[in-house]
């Protein structure tokens, strides 16, 4: 992100190690209270409370809660998306092994009980008017794992390999696939099968139906 003030990389940076500690216990507690209870729920005081320290120091180092929620989602970010933009050099001219490993990467975000926490979460949080602010930097934060598929595919585009129009819209249609089977019935509490056989048995039928629709004859 451009605002350095969201960048929670750099305000770590330029703490103590006993005052990183304590920002990083901030954004674990927040994190885990945001998940059990939903954004509107929770207040800066409950958070001290939990985390320990003053409302002086959450003020000092995050501002605010919504600013405290952007600081979460980028580190939520850079940590189960981070290996996918440094993996993806290794996979020039090799999309379907690409998308396959994607796949498998993505099974291991979506398997948790809180990956399901989560999306109730970013639903809910589009509804409040407090965010309104920041909605665009949500957004860019939650398309993050699109924009790493988009950029791949982009290259592959120009290396001649593939055919595809819109590759961010591809990227975030082959997202989709993968997930909405298992990601929305149990949003809504219903019971399916998310052992990794069932998931990787749809992951490869997924990446067979892209790879017939993006690669050159």
């Amino acid at each position: 992100m451009n605002d350095q003030k969201c960048c929670i990389s750099t305000l770590f940076e330029r703490l103590s190690g006993k005052a990183e500690s304590r920002c990083q216990k901030i954004v674990d507690v927040a994190f885990r209270l945001f998940l059990d209870n939903g954004y509107e729920k929770v207040s800066m005081n409950d958070i001290v409370k939990e985390a320990g320290g003053s409302l002086a120091t959450l003020y000092k180092h995050f501002g605010n809660k919504e600013q405290l929620l952007i600081y979460i989602l980028e580190e939520k970010s850079e940590e189960l998306f981070g290996e996918w933009g440094r993996r993806s050099h290794c996979y020039e001219g090799r999309l379907e092994e690409f998308l396959t490993e994607i796949g498998k990467l993505f099974f291991d975000v979506i398997r948790t009980e809180d990956a399901v926490l989560f999306h109730r979460l970013i639903i809910s949080i589009g509804y409040i008017d407090e965010t309104k602010l920041q909605k665009e930097t949500i957004l860019n934060l939650m398309m993050r794992p699109v924009f790493i598929i988009a950029e791949y595919l982009e290259n592959e585009k120009k290396s001649g390999r593939i055919d595809v129009e819109n590759t961010t819209l591809c990227a975030q249609q082959f997202l989709n696939a993968l997930k909405d089977s298992f990601i929305f019935p149990r949003i809504l509490g219903v019971e399916i099968d998310i052992s990794e056989e069932a998931y990787l048995k749809a992951s490869k039928q997924v990446v067979t139906i892209f790879c017939k629709g993006l690669l050159l004859k």
